[in-house]
C-alpha cells in the first residue's frame, strides 16, 4: 500500500469562492458604469477588488488529505472523516487535468465522489501524481478482474459539449445587439471570460486525449 499526501480544494468551497469573486467584480463594474465613473478607474477598481478577494479566499479553500492506494482499494483520510473505496464496488472512474487543475471522480452505487485541486489556490503536483497512479491501478484492476468498471471520459471530451459551446458563443454574440451600453460592457467582460474558460477546457481536454 502506497501513501500520498496532497492539497485539494473542495468543489463546494471552490465554487463559492469563484462565484463570489466573479459576482462581486461584476457588481463593482456595473455600479461603476451606472454611477458614470471613469471607465479606466472602474476597470482598475474591479480588478483590484477581485485580486484582494482572491487572496482572502485562497486561505480558506485549501485543505489537506492523506490517501493510501492498494491493489484493490483506495482510502482517503480527511481532517474529520475517512473514506474507503473498494474497487469491486465502483461503477466508473475518471481523472483529467483541466484548465484549473487535476480532477478525480470515483462513482459507486451509493456515492459520486469528486476530488479537485485548483492550481490557482494550491499546489497540484502531488495530487496529480496520486490521480495518475490511481487511474493506472484502476485500469490494471479492471483488466485483471474482467470487471465491468468503466473508465469514463471528461464532459469536455463529449460531442455535446462542442454543440453547447457553439450555441453559447452564438447567444453571446447576439447579446451585443442589446442597445444598453452598460449591459453590453458587462456581457462583454463577464460573458467573454466564461466562454474563454469553457473553450480552453474543451480544447485542452481534447488535445490531451488525442
Amino acid at each position: 500500500m502506497k501513501e500520498y499526501q496532497f492539497q485539494y480544494t473542495p468543489m463546494k468551497d471552490n465554487f463559492i469562492a469563484g462565484l463570489s469573486i466573479i459576482g462581486i467584480c461584476f457588481l463593482t463594474e456595473f455600479l461603476g458604469i451606472y454611477s458614470h465613473l471613469n471607465f479606466i478607474f472602474t476597470i482598475v477598481l474591479t480588478f483590484s477588488i477581485g485580486f484582494l478577494l482572491f487572496k482572502v479566499f485562497k486561505r480558506k479553500v485549501v485543505h489537506y488529505c492523506t490517501a493510501k492506494l492498494s491493489d484493490s482499494s483506495v482510502v482517503f483520510e480527511f481532517l474529520n472523516e475517512t473514506k474507503t473505496f473498494n474497487f469491486n464496488e465502483l461503477i466508473s472512474y475518471k481523472s483529467y487535468y483541466g484548465n484549473n487543475g487535476p480532477v478525480l471522480y470515483l462513482n459507486s452505487d451509493t456515492e459520486n465522489f469528486k476530488l479537485f485541486a485548483n492550481k490557482n489556490f494550491c499546489k497540484t503536483t502531488d495530487f496529480k501524481l496520486f490521480c495518475d497512479d490511481t487511474i493506472t491501478q484502476l485500469d490494471k484492476y479492471s483488466d485483471s478482474h474482467n470487471s465491468a468498471l468503466i473508465h469514463a471520459g471528461s464532459i469536455f471530451a463529449t460531442k455535446g459539449m462542442l454543440y453547447f459551446l457553439i450555441a453559447a458563443t452564438v447567444i453571446y454574440l447576439l447579446a451585443f445587439l442589446i442597445e444598453s451600453k452598460a449591459l453590453i460592457i458587462a456581457i462583454g467582460t463577464c460573458g467573454g471570460f466564461c466562454l474563454l474558460f469553457f473553450w480552453a477546457m474543451y480544447l485542452i481536454t481534447n488535445k490531451n486525449s488525442s
